[in-house]
């Protein structure tokens, strides 16, 4: 059995987008020169799902079901099923189940694990029977959303290794860089491009200005903006609203499907089951009105208790464009709130005013962008295509590869920059994305990284430009506490820590410095950027060697 001509010292690296509703896994063909998307079940979208059940062989051990499977389970056994687990990537939250009544807790970062698991071993296996390929894959690239928190990222990383990947071997890429890669491969000359990223849960908008060098491209990251509480998902959450008003007026308002504990004749089991049936139905809806200008939704029966009721309705694409939501739908309050009274419209509006900002922090305007390149299930709403054309003047571009594949093959060819380093081809130049720095005195922000910063392949190394001061006397130990400044404003110098967009990383202690008079002591801060954006911070005493704290943002949440 062959390896494609691999130098299998690195080992064997998978591309993955995993993503809050689908994921794709893809690797580097290196007979062909191009990416390939693996199929996991015979698809190449795979729901990003799993469901619980016990073991028939020992009861006492839980066995997993994967994939559009575990999605269709959902409709029978809602409380032992988990969708969309990247958006609790993050949180403290456990994710507890219920299997035969017995209740379980997971971790979210397990959950996202054994997910990437199944992947693994279902790409191991297409690998070596379908490619001839001997091995398995050691070492992955995993996309993540332009504006994911440290936080996500190290956790991102932890249920790669709980997948069984070598820890360090597991490589983070922004998506929109992974995206643009796959755009770039078939580029002739140089542009600057918008990568509109509309995703299940998140949404990211990036410039990148694409240079030809050699015939190969070579990409440079120019800005990017995003929201990691806007996605397809909130756009299924109106089209199940507009179910769910229809489901009230059948009821005349007298049942509460969110409500377990409400006395309305529905047991709580029922109310899960409606419940997923309606956001698949949703879903499924919004699929068919990016083709489509109505969908036909047919729920009978949706419930059969107290009495059966039935929803048969028809939505045109135009009530599904101007339709406001007006319930909870679960939503914690804060959430709600965020949407409450909002249409399609108006979300799509809201994905624009991030790119407004992107183009903002690139220094440019709409009529300096050559190329719109839409990534994302979600970015196939027709009234995507028509909002980007009229803001934009120009049609986005029509790739001949799936929107929904884009970021996988992206990453694939990550994989291939790992695998075959002295192999040509698209070469991206990461940049950071946020100002990052200390919080000082006056609880102000010393910016020490700027945005937009190169990000060489060995990482970006900055020393602040200033030493620290101790700021009373006689102290012992000085709190090194950093900061992200998630909206910069650049006519504020030195803004408060407590400001709008300023978000806490991680803080530590300098312990162990020499007691004196209040401003005597010196301290050095180094901050070093890795190309996964991914921060580790140095301070050391300029007085009495061997006084020195070093920490990794990344690992520092409990």
């Amino acid at each position: 059995m062959g390896t494609l001509g691999l130098d299998m010292e690195r080992g064997l690296f998978l591309g993955i987008d995993f993503g809050t509703t689908n994921s794709v896994v893809s690797i580097f063909d290196f007979r062909e020169g191009e990416a390939l998307t693996i199929p996991i079940d015979g698809a190449n979208i795979f729901p990003t799902a799993i469901q619980f059940e016990t073991d028939p062989e020992d009861p006492a051990k839980l066995s997993r079901v994967f994939g559009t499977q575990a999605k269709e389970a959902a409709i029978i056994y809602p409380q032992s099923t988990i969708l969309s687990i990247k958006r609790n990537l993050g949180y403290e939250e456990q994710i507890n189940i219920v299997v035969d009544e017995k209740e379980y807790s997971f971790a979210p970062e397990q959950i996202a694990g054994e997910i990437l698991g199944y992947l693994k071993q279902k790409a191991d296996e297409y690998a070596q029977e379908e490619l001839g390929i001997t091995g398995e894959f050691s070492g992955c690239v995993i996309t993540v959303p332009a504006n994911s928190t440290d936080k996500q990222k190290k956790l991102t990383k932890d249920a790669a290794v709980i997948a069984g990947f070598d820890e360090d071997s597991v490589f983070l890429r922004l998506e929109p860089a992974a995206a643009a890669i796959s755009y770039a491969v078939n580029e002739t000359s140089d542009k600057k491009v918008l990568v509109y990223d509309f995703g299940g849960g998140t949404f990211d908008a990036c410039i990148l200005q694409i240079n030809m060098r050699d015939s190969e491209p070579s990409i440079s990251i120019l800005s990017t903006y995003g929201n990691n509480h806007l996605g397809g998902n909130d756009v299924d959450k109106i089209v199940m609203d507009m179910i769910y008003e229809e489901f009230k007026k059948l009821t005349n308002g007298e049942i509460d499907l969110f409500d377990d504990n409400a006395d309305d004749g529905v047991s709580k089991r029922q109310k899960k089951v409606a419940l997923v049936r309606l956001a698949q139905a949703a879903t499924n809806a919004k699929e068919r009105l990016s083709q489509s200008k109505s969908a036909k939704i047919v729920l009978a029966p949706l419930i059969q208790e107290p009495r059966i009721v039935n929803i048969n309705m028809e939505i045109s694409r135009e009530d599904f464009v101007l339709y406001r939501r007006n319930n909870a739908l679960g939503d914690a309050q804060d959430v709600y709130e965020q949407f409450r009274d909002k249409n399609v419209s108006d979300l799509i509006d809201e994905t624009l005013r991030c790119v407004d900002k992107s183009l903002e922090a690139a220094n440019l305007t709409t009529v300096d962008i050559d190329e719109i390149f839409l990534v994302g299930g979600s970015s196939a709403l027709t009234l995507v295509s028509e909002k980007i054309s009229e803001k934009f003047k120009k049609e986005p571009f029509k790739s001949k590869i799936s929107p929904a594949l884009s970021i996988s093959q992206g990453a694939a060819y990550y994989c291939n920059m790992i695998m075959m380093p002295t192999v040509k081809g698209p070469v991206v130049h990461e940049k950071t994305i946020h100002p990052l720095g200390l919080e000082i005195a006056g609880r102000r922000f010393m910016q020490i990284v700027s945005q937009g910063q190169d990000i060489p392949s060995d990482g970006l190394t900055v020393e602040a430009g200033e030493l620290l001061t101790t700021n009373y006397d006689n102290v012992s130990s000085m709190a090194i506490v950093v900061f992200e400044n998630t909206s910069p404003d650049r006519s504020v110098k030195s803004p408060a820590v407590s400001m709008e967009g300023m978000k806490r990383l991680a803080g530590t202690s300098l312990r162990g410095i020499p007691q004196g008079p209040r401003g005597k002591e010196k301290v050095k801060v180094i901050f070093h950027v890795g190309q996964d954006n991914m921060l580790k911070v140095t301070a050391r005493s300029m007085s009495m060697d061997g006084v020195v704290t070093e920490l990794s943002v990344d690992e520092l949440y409990s």
